[in-house]
């Protein structure tokens, strides 16, 4: 025997080896090589990626376990228990996207609703960005700008009568389309399960993703620990579905005698759509089986990747946490105030308050940036015209506008809710007199802009000093008014009934929402208010949908520079 077993095997064995208990990507791909595009895996493309090592005993065969994106709906669903290798999973998956295919032929994002365990893949030029479970605003804005893509896309196709994702694909690749950075997306969620129970605000953002994007290349790959946790109706989309070792082998979709047949203890062993076992390799590519040094070497391929592709996947727009102020930037358009950048686009939004909008309404608690709003409008329109032309009638409580307006501008100052009444019946006097003037005679006297911060502290004990000039609000445009009002979010729901506030609400003002408690309800057009950063802002106008603003923050003692040497 000893002598025989010096020879070659001249028989074939009868059984192939079973699977490993561990392989990296590069081993179960058959390598990686080095081309003029960057790395590349030995296998995949086209959306079809190889993602581990799949066994068929039955045809005596293994071979590599491919997972194509382009078929079945293009979504996927990895169900498992904890510990069973999801995460990782779906870092393989990006990983092995990345080694078969540019940035501009797929973008991948990345929502991680459970921890961190995706952050590694964030070097990565395909990965446009990922968010995890502790930032709420980039989860959000995540989600978002792929739903932004999608209606883009939808237009696109239009745009350009594309008949299927093909035709997309290939005048894509011909530099045609040339508004699309990525011909396909990929989102990857890990923990689906948790958008119910805490992320309400994006679920049927996700959903409309699963069951719309499919046919315009968005594809959604999502893991859960039993597939109840995606509901019936979206079920059907997750054309490819991988199932892990389950906490319950009885909930399996393969029966529980194949799914007690997985091996307990080893993360990665799976049952495929054709209910053949499969290893999903490690997201590696230095030929190291090794699990406990992963992250490691999912590091060292970014890295590599990183280092040899060029281009880069579109990145999400987040916006600032703080956004200053140019006093220099002023527009010359008369009554066009910059109030900060758009969460869309990061472009500046503008309110023209001597076009659409006369008023406008702040509401925010305390400390969430109401009176730096109110020191917006008052720079930009005192830089806009000269003292002739406009005059400032200022109620501020708490002072902290105090000095805010030069003194040439200013045609009055209240701090009380006895000041307040006073002011309003000389600022009404002079209103009374332009209702029965002529257009000419309006026009050539200033505009009156009423400035009120803490509105709810002047309306303390039911009081409503500014009563007097309610019917003159829904006259704005006629007369030459204007209101910039602030008041807390807090108390809001009663507070919203007063007289003056009713009407300034009703006459289509402008709104900004601030940070505030959402359980005060529906405050302006049903917008509840919610817990934000310093700054940032819902804007609210009629007729156009909901903007996320970070406002602009103004120096406490500066001003803005003249327009026109004003």
């Amino acid at each position: 025997m000893d002598t025989l077993a010096r020879f070659p095997r001249a028989v074939d064995p009868i059984w192939l080896p079973p699977l490993p208990r561990g392989l990296a990507l590069d081993t179960a791909a058959g390598g990686v090589l080095s081309t003029s595009q960057g790395l590349r895996l030995n296998a995949g493309g086209n959306l079809s990626i190889p993602i581990g090592l799949l066994d068929d005993p039955a045809k005596q065969w293994q071979g590599i376990w491919n997972l194509d994106l382009a078929a079945n709906g293009g979504n996927a669903a990895i169900v498992g228990g904890p510990s069973t290798g999801k995460s990782t999973a779906l870092r393989t998956i990006a990983a092995s996207l990345a080694l078969t295919h540019t940035p501009s032929e797929a973008g991948i994002y990345a929502v991680d609703l459970l921890g961190s365990s995706l952050l590694p893949l964030e070097g990565l030029p395909h990965v446009g960005g990922v968010a995890v479970r502790t930032n709420r605003e980039v989860v959000r804005r995540t989600v978002d700008e792929i739903l932004g893509m999608l209606t883009q896309r939808e237009r696109i196709f239009e745009k350009h009568q594309i008949d299927s994702l093909g035709t997309l694909r290939a005048l894509h690749a011909q530099g045609r389309i040339p508004e699309l950075p990525s011909a396909d997306i990929v989102l990857l969620v890990d923990g689906y399960g948790q958008l119910s129970d805490e992320f309400e605000d994006i679920e049927k953002s996700v959903h409309a993703l699963i069951s719309r994007g499919g046919g315009y290349g968005i594809h959604v790959v999502v893991t859960c620990s039993r597939m109840n946790e995606i509901r019936i109706a979206q079920q059907s989309f997750f054309g490819n579905r991988i199932e892990l070792r389950l906490a319950d082998p009885g909930e399996s979709a393969h029966g529980r005698k194949l799914a007690e047949a997985l091996s307990p203890g080893t993360p990665g062993r799976a049952l495929t759509d054709r209910k053949l076992q499969g290893h999903i390799a490690l997201p590696r590519i230095d030929g190291d089986p090794d699990e406990g040094s992963a992250i490691q070497g999912t590091r060292d391929l970014v890295a590599a990747v990183a280092a040899s592709t060029d281009g880069r996947a579109m990145a999400v727009r987040v916006l600032p946490s703080v956004a200053p102020a140019n006093p220099a930037a002023v527009p010359s358009v008369p009554g066009l105030v910059p109030l900060g950048l758009r969460e869309t686009d990061l472009g500046t939004e503008n309110l023209d308050l001597q076009g659409r909008e006369h008023h406008l309404v702040v509401m925010g608690d305390d400390a969430s940036g109401k009176s730096n709003v109110l020191r917006t409008v008052v720079r930009t329109l005192a830089a806009q015209h000269t003292a002739e032309n406009i005059v400032f009638a200022v109620f501020d409580p708490r002072r902290a506008l105090a000095g805010e307006v030069q003194e040439d501008y200013l045609g009055g100052y209240a701090t009380s809710a006895a000041l307040a009444e006073k002011l309003a019946a000389a600022v009404a006097s002079e209103l009374e007199k332009r209702v029965g003037a002529s257009p000419e005679e309006v026009a050539a006297a200033p505009r009156v802009v009423l400035v009120i911060d803490d509105y709810d502290v002047l309306t303390a004990g039911g009081s409503s000093p500014l009563a007097r000039l309610t019917p003159y609000l829904p006259l704005a445009p006629e007369i030459g008014l204007h209101t910039v009002l602030s008041r807390r979010v807090r108390g809001a729901s009663r507070g919203m009934y007063e007289s003056f506030f009713t009407a300034l609400r009703d006459s289509g003002s402008a709104a900004l929402i601030l940070s505030g408690d959402r359980t005060e309800g529906g405050l302006i057009n049903g917008i509840r208010a919610r817990v934000l950063p310093p700054g940032r802002a819902q804007l609210i106008q009629p007729g156009r949908p909901v903007q996320m603003l970070q406002l602009f923050l103004n120096d406490p003692a500066g001003a803005a520079a003249p327009v026109g040497g004003q």
